[in-house]
């Protein structure tokens, strides 16, 4: 290894004498130069370090399977690369300024740096002798002198002599009169780059030139400024600004296209250069501007190659430090030079989208940024300015920027990262600050996220997303970090599952957080090339955790907490006196005040954050400048002579903020005192009839409304002290808890100790009217919380026993809910949209979540700091802060909780669901007397259907209009499923199974005790009885025969008659195991025998057409059986890891390997895909919450399209037969609904456009929940069956809709052969 303390060419031809002294000059030699400093990204280890491991690998043909995350890693790959070298190929590393690393990873402790060397290796280091200790810890690591070289500073003479033979090799040289000037000027400054600098400008004199001690700069700073003023001379002042002022301003420099491009959509470029005569489109500057900077600035305008891209960039920091101070200073120019880079890199004009040109001298004075940054926004413009617009636009032929560069648009895995914009575009976005573009533009961008989690960049792209947080503090952000830690194996595993990763855990929070929808539709449109399963409705339980910050030891020594304006933002004070504002996310402390260790009582904001007001049990009111924590009034709260109190002193009761002013009361006092905020004085006192409990100042601050005892309240003016009103309760054995201003209506509520309240008039608020008195002390419990929901349509009364919601609108009663006879409450809030109950129970450290409408528990969250002692909520930003019994505060966002109640459950597992013809409605059995009604777009539950019995059997005609079922209590009902009427009940026989015919006329009950029958479901009356007992039963397509197994034999049943007609016998001994019915050619059952045989038989002709013969031992744990539509495949599951498919004509066995042990399959209605559910055997799966995988198989290669994980114990597995859609329901009784969009088939993907799910994400209102009906059964029943007969207490009123094919009095009997 050598060390050149210095800098300079030196450091190169260090090497190349190594090279020519010992490896000879036959060598092929590899030489990596790397100049510290020169880019942002140079002085980083880490990219440092894996840019040499890349190009050493190129060089010498080495895969690198993949780059470690590590540093340490990192240093160990290259330590291995480093013995690819060989005699024939030496490896020379050389790395200038070492001093320029920045110290991260502990960079400037050299311990990266290999020591010990391959013979064929060499490594030349230069650092500057007195920077960061980094020559001394080099002779820690090399003791052998002989290693180190110091370069000398030159002398006159030998810059002289350079100059010289500089000006020689050009057939140049200066008179003697002119050498005086060049010596003195180079006396002054011997360094290479300055001698170079001379040379560029001597090179042009003539010897006739008269030159004078001003005729050169005399140091390095001076002659690069002056080369910049020549260039600026000879290509134009404003060309040269701009565009050199764009590479300064560049991460890594720009490409000579790159260049063109940006100063082709500067309009003050444009200006300059084109004549407005020759305004036309294309409207580009002439690449001649770009070659002619080039060759003016040979040598300091150098190419480095950055990712195999050759960018323009300066050849060393004095460059770049010189043209940032004339081209950059400018701190409005720079702003709107990062916007238009912004704009280049996001590619917003490109596709022949044309940019409005301005032809004067001031082009950001024309160019609204806000307007037309967004090349949409012209699309909306309108008449005249619309005409004018297109008039003065021009396409600019700037290139598209995607995130990567796609080969074949079938290989989506296949592609080239666009590494330009990787590097430059957040970079301009965040100096430019367009945030906007960078949440929608990046960081909620499905191909960024996609591709940088494919390049390995996933902890990149997480630091991004935080960085965007901090940037922009929105809380869709965090939400988003959080959700991708949460999967970070998952999809780093299989990035093509990130979509549909990623659509689950959106959907139940999109209408909570409504900035996530981008990334949603994102999802919808790139991600089926990876993945084709699409998540319509998830049923995903949201997982959350709030930020905590530990306070103090206790919850005791916690006097109040108070949220501000800032989300993350909190003042708490102590009981030992101290106020202090705390970051919660960061745990940092902000500031604090000391109130002189004065016990604190309270403290309070105005509403501008200006005052902080501070209560103490001296009496004392503390008012603090909030910002600055600055002392700058106390004021002094005095009782009154007729305070109540004797024998002891009267500390401060409360006191509440108004925007300007203080008012607070003594224990037992009848006055309240005002104090002024700005001046700190008190203005006057507002003497009441009775002891004053609470003040509620009016939001336009004009008003104060005292609360007394016996439930009065007196309204005083606060400008003038004047005592407006007074109003009195019927209610007057209590005392008023609180006031509720309810502004927008003009009304006053009074709410008391014990929960009643009183409405009052407040238009004139001289004279309040008495609206209603509402008694609430049923349970005689006092009032721990009350709460106005944000839109003032009802009022929260949360009581140790009990919560009741009432309706300001009729001011009723909407809801109660009661505690156990062992629980109270601590306190309780609304959700944003009222619709949800949040509450946290004494002694417990779970906070619960109630749905209001069913008063089902919806979630509940676990504190583990402790039990929660109490719960308050910011309304600045739909917060809730709790504070834990061990004295630990948690912020907990209440728009996420919202999220978790909006997913509807029954509270069971699914035991079996029914879709409606027109998929529109999903039915749900979870073995209860009830069945639910869920609206397949929403995902929301709309009707439920009661029963006497448990619920048993459920079939649906093909509209959907009606359904049938029947319970354990021999009942069988036939619903209106649009009314939810019961409209005839059928008792006397327990059903096994009910069949309806495809043509919604006929129904068959299978009994297997007693006779089964076919009924018309018009009527209710019998076509004829079944006498044979049938199991796992099915009607042919022609609504012919009723096939189904009867021990050893298959029997075809005529729907007629009722009788066998067709039947196949096994021997004895010989058991049918499974069947199918083939769905195109319905009169032929496939069937499978415990002898492992597969039968295709014929019902018409009673004949079997085709066997084949299984493996022994084949069947031995049969799990499932399915066919084909055109019954040449067969689907056979043994509950293993192994799917096998069956080609029924030749005979052949396929193995499929599925991704784990399948659970449920079920094949589509055309036969091309196999949708499965299976379970996990990976254990870093398991690790994350994954329960199972939703897989889609294509069966025509085998291929598996798409894979979705399931984090819930899965009970049923549907498939439509319409569109492909898959239904899935859930242990917690809860549904989940897919669709499949294969890229193959691209006429599927119109689904996800005109998908209703994704409609009501369009929205931009919160989706509306349906209020959910429940619909009874009918107490007496409307026909009886006997053994052979039925009895009609009435007539049918049942319509029984078409169903497309022709009404017919009786079951018909058709044929069709198998082709």
């Amino acid at each position: 290894m050598e060390v050149v303390t210095g800098v300079g060419p030196t450091v190169v031809s260090t090497a190349y004498s190594w090279l020519q002294k010992e490896m000879g000059p036959e060598t092929d030699p590899v030489i990596i130069v790397r100049f510290i400093g020169s880019t942002d990204f140079s002085t980083d280890l880490r990219t440092l370090l894996q840019s040499i491991c890349e190009q050493i690998a190129i060089n010498y043909r080495c895969l690198i399977h993949f780059l470690p995350n590590k540093i340490q890693e990192m240093r160990e790959l290259l330590v291995n690369l480093l013995g690819e070298s060989s005699f024939h190929r030496p490896l020379v590393i050389i790395l200038d300024a070492l001093e320029q690393l920045a110290d991260v990873d502990e960079a400037r402790k050299l311990w990266w740096l290999p020591v010990h060397l391959p013979h064929t290796v060499r490594i030349v280091v230069s650092t500057l002798p007195n920077k960061h200790g980094i020559l001394q810890k080099l002779h820690c690591l090399i003791h052998d002198e002989d290693a180190y070289v110091e370069l000398m500073q030159k002398d006159r003479k030998a810059c002289s002599q350079t100059l010289k033979q500089q000006l020689l090799s050009v057939k140049r040289k200066v008179t003697s009169g002119q050498q005086i000037y060049v010596n003195e000027a180079m006396a002054k400054c011997t360094l290479p780059m300055f001698v170079n600098l001379i040379y560029r400008e001597v090179v042009h004199w003539r010897s006739h030139k008269d030159v004078d001690d001003k005729s050169l700069s005399s140091t390095v700073h001076e002659s690069i400024e002056q080369l910049f003023y020549t260039t600026e001379n000879k290509l134009g002042s404003h060309f040269v600004c701009r565009a050199l002022g764009y590479i300064t301003m560049a991460r890594a420099g720009l490409t000579e296209l790159e260049l063109e491009d940006i100063l082709s959509l500067d309009n003050s470029v444009l200006g300059d250069i084109i004549v407005s005569s020759n305004l036309k489109s294309p409207l580009r500057i002439s690449y001649d501007f770009i070659a002619s900077l080039k060759e003016e600035l040979e040598g300091y305008l150098v190419e480095r190659q950055v990712h195999s891209v050759t960018l323009m960039a300066w050849a060393n920091r004095h460059l770049h430090l010189i043209a940032q101070k004339l081209y950059l200073s400018n701190e409005e120019d720079v702003h709107q030079m990062h916007s238009l880079l912004a704009e280049y890199f996001l590619g917003a004009w490109a596709g022949g989208r044309k940019k409005i040109f301005h032809c004067d001298n001031n082009h950001f004075a024309s160019l609204n940024i806000s307007h037309h940054r967004n090349p949409h926004h012209q699309q909306s413009l309108h008449g005249h300015d619309k005409a004018s617009a297109d008039k003065h636009s021009y396409d600019r032929q700037t290139p598209e920027q995607p995130w990567v560069f796609q080969c074949n648009l079938l290989e989506p895995d296949i592609f080239f990262v666009n590494h330009r914009k990787m590097m430059e575009l957040k970079y301009h976005l965040t100096r430019s600050g367009r945030t906007d573009d960078l949440i929608y533009g990046v960081i909620m961008n499905f191909s960024w996220l996609y591709t940088m989690i494919k390049i390995g960049q996933f902890d990149k792209a997480l630091s991004d997303i935080d960085l965007a947080y901090s940037f922009t503090q929105e809380k869709e952000l965090k939400f988003l970090a959080t959700m991708l830690r949460s999967i970070k194996l998952k999809v780093t595993k299989n990035p093509a599952s990130l979509s549909a990763e990623l659509q689950q855990r959106l959907l139940p929070v999109v209408t909570s957080l409504p900035k996530l929808r981008h990334l949603l539709l994102e999802c919808d449109k790139d991600g089926p090339k990876y993945c084709s399963i699409v998540p319509l409705h998830s049923s995903m339980d949201v997982t959350y955790s709030p930020e905590r910050l530990p306070l103090c030891s206790s919850y005791m020594q916690i006097v109040e907490i108070l949220p501000t304006l800032a989300p993350n933002i909190v003042i708490v004070a102590l009981e030992d006196g101290s106020v202090s504002t705390w970051d919660v996310e960061s745990r940092q402390l902000i500031r604090q005040i000391d109130t002189a260790r004065s016990v604190v009582l309270g403290i309070r904001l105005t509403s501008d954050e200006k005052y902080l007001v501070v209560a103490t049990t001296k009496n004392t009111l503390l008012i603090y400048d909030n910002h600055k924590s600055c002392l700058l009034s106390e004021v002094e709260v005095k009782g009154s002579t007729n305070c109540g109190i004797t024998g002891g002193v009267a500390f401060i009761n409360g006191f509440t903020l108004s925007s300007h002013h203080a008012l607070a009361w003594l224990e037992a006092s009848k006055d309240v005192i005002v104090i002024d905020l700005l001046y700190g004085w008190p203005l006057y006192q507002f003497h009441c009839w009775y002891e004053v409990t609470c003040v509620q100042c009016s939001p336009d601050g004009m008003y104060a409304f005292c609360g007394q005892y016996l439930n009065t309240t007196t309204i005083f003016h606060l400008g003038s002290g004047d005592k407006l009103a007074t109003m009195t309760s019927e209610f007057s054995g209590g005392f008023v808890k609180s006031i509720l201003i309810l502004d927008t209506i003009h009304q006053m509520v009074m709410i008391d100790n014990e929960g009643s309240l009183s409405v009052w008039n407040t238009k004139d608020i001289t004279n309040p009217k008495l609206m209603e008195d509402y008694d609430c002390r049923v349970d005689e419990t006092e009032v721990v919380g009350i709460e106005l929901s944000e839109d003032q349509r009802s009022i929260l009364i949360c009581k140790a026993r009990s919560i009741e919601v009432l309706d300001t609108k009729i001011w009723k009663m909407a809801e109660k809910f009661k505690a156990k006879r062992s629980e109270k409450f601590v306190a309780a809030v609304l959700s944003k949209n009222s619709q949800s109950i949040i509450a946290s129970m004494e002694n417990t450290s779970s906070i619960f979540v109630w749905r209001r409408d069913s008063g089902q528990c919806m979630a509940s969250l676990i504190e583990i700091s402790g039990a929660i002692v109490k719960l308050s909520k910011s309304t600045h930003h739909n917060l809730l802060l709790s504070v834990a019994s061990s004295g630990v505060l948690s912020v907990w966002d209440i728009d996420i909780i919202t999220a978790m109640s909006n997913i509807d459950k029954t509270g069971k597992p699914i035991q079996s669901l029914q879709l409606s013809g027109r998929e529109d409605f999903v039915y749900t059995m979870d073995g209860s007397e009830v069945i639910h009604k869920w609206n397949y777009s929403t995902g929301f539950i709309e009707m439920v259907f009661k029963h006497e019995g448990l619920v048993e059997n459920c079939v649906l005609t093909t509209s959907g209009d009606l359904m049938v079922t029947s319970d354990d209590k021999s009942s069988q009902y036939i619903w209106n499923t649009t009314t939810g009427e019961n409209i005839f009940r059928i008792n006397g026989q327990r059903i096994s199974q009910l069949l309806i015919t495809h043509n919604d006329q006929f129904v068959v009950s299978l009994c297997e005790q007693n006779a089964s029958r076919v009924w018309r479901l018009a009527t209710g009356h019998k076509v004829c009885n079944i006498l044979v007992t049938l199991q796992h039963a099915l009607i042919t397509t022609a609504n012919t025969f009723l096939v189904g197994t009867n021990m050893n034999k298959l029997l075809a049943v005529s729907l007629w008659s009722g009788s066998v007609s067709k039947k196949f016998i096994c021997d004895d001994g010989i058991t049918i195991i499974n069947f199918k019915l083939v769905p195109d050619t319905p009169d032929y059952v496939v069937f499978i025998t415990s002898t492992e045989t597969v039968f295709i038989w014929s019902v018409a002709d009673e004949s079997v057409c085709r066997r084949v013969q299984l493996p022994s031992n084949f069947l031995k744990n049969l799990e499932d059986f399915q066919i084909s539509p055109n019954g040449k495949l067969g689907i056979v599951l043994k509950g293993d890891e192994n799917i096998n498919v069956l080609d029924l004509h030749s005979g052949k066995l396929r193995l499929v390997h599925a991704a784990g042990i399948i659970w449920r399959q079920n094949l589509s209605r055309d036969g091309r895909y196999l949708v499965y559910i299976c379970f996990q055997n990976c254990d870093e799966d398991d690790d994350a919450g994954v329960i199972s995988s939703l897989i889609v198989m294509r069966l025509a290669d085998g291929k598996s399209i798409g894979t979705c994980s399931l984090y819930k114990t899965a009970t049923y597995l549907c498939l439509s037969q319409r569109a492909l859609n898959i239904i899935v329901g859930f242990e917690d009784g809860s549904i989940g609904t897919y669709t499949v969009v294969d890229r193959v088939d691209a006429t599927l993907k119109i689904k996800i456009a005109t998908s209703n799910s994704r409609q009501i994400v369009n929205n931009a209102s919160q989706k509306v929940r349906p209020k959910c009906s429940t619909n009874a059964f009918k107490t007496i029943a409307d026909c009886v069956w006997r053994e052979s007969t039925e009895v009609f207490s009435r007539d049918s009123p049942i319509n029984v809709s078409d169903s497309g094919e022709p009404e017919s009095t009786t079951p018909t009997k058709k044929t069709e052969l198998l082709q």
